[in-house]
């Protein structure tokens, strides 16, 4: 049920986005997290930085917040979606999405970020939900799958561009999911095709992060999870890099890192389309964070460049990869010709933020900070941003890794910052798994 607010900023002109906006997960279809429209904040400043308001949701928000014009949308993760005024944090409306249970005992509403094009605000949760942005009304929604018996879920938030949603299907629990990249139309939420990453007798092959796209190239790019059924032979598209053709689904290549994993090494975040400098040549790179680390690939010859790992490779007791066990999370973020990463080191309890050349590999700077992150990194204008479960966010120089600005402390932060229009947007709280349930939004001091 959706519920408006009595009074509405003024109407955004239809195609009039400013760029310094935020708009979904990766800000572009790049999947980099970098707002390259951002010119208020930055090295300078950032350090004047104050909380200006917090919104109360009714349960965690771990989405990077999509700021549009003078909103910001948000979801929770009890299934409600919220349109707030964004230099007030006043609601306009609410849209009631609502939870459904998966076994054992997962109840799951919206842990995605929300994705914004023209009028139209979507989000994934267990099912694909259009909803209007001025007053929060349902416009469509699609069911993908039989969730109640076979537990489809978005943990990934959807890519929008031209008229189509790409949503990659993940698990709500581990068990019997056939996993599988969708588009729809985004004026009726028609199917237009579907890829499966695996074979119908292979549950697994999750889509935990959204795809990107090269609109030149007409190119999709997913990266891939683990299988939930090890089985002999190939257990193709499972922990890989997959090239589609964004109109029509077809596969065009795919790179698989591990072929039979079993410790669920998947790879969990977005591939980030990279530009830098090569040799005095542009080069164009897939760079893809996941549980064993960092990768590079050349995109024109589809070659591995480098791999690094910023923490331990294998646990003491070679046990299941989880997202505070290690030996690698990943948020990702990529702007000037380095590439951000972050990931948990375990048995101190710490994690590790590096910067490194996109190119080679290198390392830049590393800093290691004393709790674990569960939500992405973002840059803006100069500057890194992540907040940690012990309640802070924090602020990078990108060039060298100089320590700008530090918050106090809060409630646990699990979700992804959102910089734009001059002010920073961050949730806190993760459902059951982590208390907390505010939506922070800082903003310079007078």
């Amino acid at each position: 049920m959706a519920t408006a607010g009595a009074l509405l900023p003024r109407p955004l002109p239809a195609g009039e986005l400013r760029s310094s906006d935020w708009l979904s997960h990766g800000w572009d279809v790049d999947q980099t997290r970098h707002n390259s429209g951002e010119s208020t904040l930055g090295p300078e400043n950032v350090s004047r930085l104050r909380l200006r308001w917090e919104f109360e949701a009714a349960s965690g928000i771990t989405g990077t917040p999509s700021v549009v014009g003078d909103r910001v949308i948000v979801g929770s993760w009890d299934g409600r979606v919220y349109g707030l005024d964004r230099d007030t944090g006043r609601m306009l409306w609410t849209f009631d999405a609502g939870m459904r249970s998966y076994p054992p005992d997962r109840k799951l509403g919206v842990f995605a970020s929300p994705a914004v094009a023209g009028r139209a605000v979507y989000v994934a949760s267990d099912r694909l939900i259009a909803i209007d942005l001025e007053g929060g009304k349902r416009l469509w929604e699609r069911t993908i799958g039989k969730p109640d018996k076979t537990f489809e879920y978005f943990w990934a938030p959807p890519l929008v561009h031209s008229s189509r949603l790409y949503a990659g299907v993940s698990a709500g629990t581990e068990t019997e999911t056939r996993a599988r990249l969708v588009c729809l139309d985004t004026d009726t939420g028609a199917i237009r095709w579907t890829f499966f990453t695996v074979a119908p007798d292979v549950a697994g092959g999750a889509l935990i992060a959204p795809p990107s796209l090269d609109p030149r190239t007409r190119t999709l790019y997913a990266a891939t999870g683990s299988p939930f059924r090890i089985r002999p032979g190939p257990l193709r598209h499972t922990c890989s890099v997959i090239e589609i053709e964004y109109a029509t689904g077809a596969l065009r290549w795919a790179d698989q890192v591990y072929p039979h994993d079993d410790r669920n090494l998947d790879l969990n975040c977005p591939p980030m389309l990279v530009r830098a400098m090569r040799n005095g040549r542009r080069a164009s790179l897939i760079v893809v964070g996941g549980k064993g680390g960092i990768r590079a690939w050349d995109r024109e010859s589809k070659k591995r460049l480098w791999h690094v790992q910023i923490t331990p490779s294998r646990l003491p007791d070679s046990g299941e990869v989880l997202p505070t066990t290690g030996p690698e999370f990943g948020p990702t973020a990529a702007a000037g010709g380095l590439v951000f990463f972050a990931s948990n080191n375990h048995p101190d309890k710490t994690c590790l933020i590096a910067a490194i050349e996109a190119v080679t590999g290198e390392i830049r700077w590393l800093h290691c900070l004393p709790a674990f992150q569960l939500g992405p990194i973002s840059v803006a204008n100069g500057v890194v941003y992540l907040g940690l479960v012990d309640g802070k966010m924090r602020a990078w120089r990108a060039r060298n890794g100089d320590l700008l600005w530090e918050s106090p402390q809060g409630q646990p932060i699990a979700g992804g910052p959102a910089v734009a229009r001059g002010m920073v947007f961050v949730g806190t709280g993760a459902g059951e798994y982590l208390p907390g349930n505010r939506l922070l939004a800082f903003a310079l001091e007078a």
